[in-house]
């Protein structure tokens, strides 16, 4: 009986042993494995993961080979035809020579005609060339479109990666002041027990830990949202990574409000939308260019080489003794022109007309919008950033008096629970200027998304 009580002891000793092991394994496994994640790496990894540049380039061969095709029509054609044919009685067509005319009958009811036949447009007052013009602008329309495509992305990276940091930094507030918290519910609970403190105390307590608890565990939920949207985006896997870096910040000047110019001018140079109505509009001008050059004629060169079969003049022994050949060759220069199309050239260009004006009226139409919200964001930027000077000066008063209080209990001036109930507070003030730096940030996203650009740098250069 002895022997096996030993026994048992000992294999649950070792189980749980194994088990410590186990555990510590598994822990190292996960958590050592997490990495490091930048704002930078974050980005190259996202546009690795979309991989927007091949699927572009199959755009771009596309508008190549329609530029080549249209360049075409400068070079000359060449076509082959072939005539076999077989009448039901062969006719007889008359032949003049120099001195007489020869009644010939031709072929024996079957004809053989082979044909080689070149033509080479001479001029065409400008269709084709302005329709190769007006595919150009094509190719540049693919190019703004993946701009736009990849900094927009690159904004989307940016704005989930500022969202983690903040939430990161809120579930770190919370988690420090959780211990003060649960302290000071417990000083609480005893003072009630020894009569010298009220229910309410205890509630009022009870009431700020589960408070700051429920804040954390938004924090925590949001932050692993923003992982999980980041880990889709860069094709990493879910919660294989943390996010670390900085808010971005704005210079320390009274007024930016006289950066609205500038930002204005970037805009207008960086805004992808904005080339691409403008190309847009260029390219229904030369559209509407080519479909001007209809009004006149094509000037062609046309040439052509013919063989005629052995039966394409029948038994022409007398024939063929005073010249006749059945080889044959003409080279001319013609015009073609269309008199009448039932006003589909017109309504073309009448379209054409249309849609250009349309482009820029949308153009001017934008550039009035991003013009005011520049100025709208420059305003909010500036509302925050006295707000955050407010919330900065708040935590250094709420940080004065918690040293003061710490100071005065270690003298024993003050009991512990004034000295715990003075460091409470402060989460609040810290979470309230946490909340304006991220809003900041999010402001400045929008306005990097109004100039079209990253705007980081700006800020440098005209401070």
């Amino acid at each position: 009986m002895t022997y096996n009580v030993k026994y048992n002891c000992y294999a649950s000793l070792f189980t749980l042993m194994l088990a410590f092991i186990f555990m510590s394994s598994v822990a190292t496994g996960v958590y050592a494995q997490k990495r490091i994640l930048t704002l930078e790496e974050a980005i190259t990894l996202a546009s690795t993961e979309n991989d927007l540049q091949k699927q572009y380039d199959y755009v771009h061969e596309t508008v190549r080979q329609q530029i080549k095709f249209l360049k075409a029509d400068y070079l000359p054609t060449l076509h082959f035809r072939t005539f076999v044919s077989h009448a039901n009685e062969a006719p007889r067509i008359p032949v003049e020579f120099e001195n007489e005319t020869v009644l010939a009958r031709q072929g024996t009811r079957n004809t053989f005609v082979s044909r080689f036949e070149l033509n080479q447009v001479l001029y065409d007052f400008g269709k084709t060339r302005n329709h190769i013009q007006s595919a150009h602008y094509q190719h540049q329309l693919v190019d703004v479109d993946f701009n736009q495509k990849e900094f927009e992305l690159t904004n989307k990276v940016r704005h989930q990666f500022y969202l983690s940091l903040y939430y990161q930094q809120l579930d770190s507030i919370y988690s420090a002041i959780i211990p003060y918290a649960e302290e000071l519910a417990q000083i609480n609970r005893e003072r009630l027990n020894n009569g010298v403190a009220l229910p309410i105390d205890v509630l009022k307590a009870q009431v700020d830990l589960q408070d700051i608890h429920s804040k954390r565990i938004v924090a925590r939920s949001e932050y692993r949202k923003t992982l999980v949207i980041l880990a889709y985006m860069t094709g990493q896997e879910t919660f294989s990574f943390d996010t670390v870096g900085q808010l971005p910040s704005i210079p320390e000047e009274e007024n930016l409000s006289h950066h609205s110019e500038l930002l204005y001018l970037w805009a207008l140079q960086h805004r992808q939308d904005i080339q691409q109505l403008k190309y847009q509009s260029q390219q229904q001008e030369y559209f509407s260019r080519s479909l001007e050059a209809l009004k006149y004629p094509t000037l062609m060169l046309q040439s052509d080489f013919s063989y005629f079969g052995p039966d394409a003049f029948g038994y022409y022994s007398s024939l063929s003794s005073r010249g006749l050949d059945p080889f044959n060759w003409r080279v001319g220069i013609g015009f073609t022109y269309t008199l009448f199309d039932g006003s589909r050239v017109r309504s073309q260009k009448s379209q054409s007309h249309a849609m250009k004006q349309q482009y820029r009226e949308m153009g001017y139409q934008l550039e009035e919008q991003i013009w005011a919200e520049i100025q709208t964001l420059l305003e909010d930027l500036e509302i925050l950033r006295e707000l955050e000077k407010n919330n900065s000066m708040l935590l250094q008063q709420f940080n004065a008096n918690v040293a003061m209080m710490e100071g005065s209990y270690k003298n024993g001036g003050i009991p512990r629970l004034e000295y715990m109930q003075s460091i409470i507070p402060k989460a609040a003030a810290e979470a309230a200027l946490e909340k304006t730096r991220s809003d900041m940030a999010q402001i400045l996203g929008q306005l990097e998304r109004t100039v079209g650009t990253d705007i980081s740098n700006f800020w440098k250069a005209n401070n």
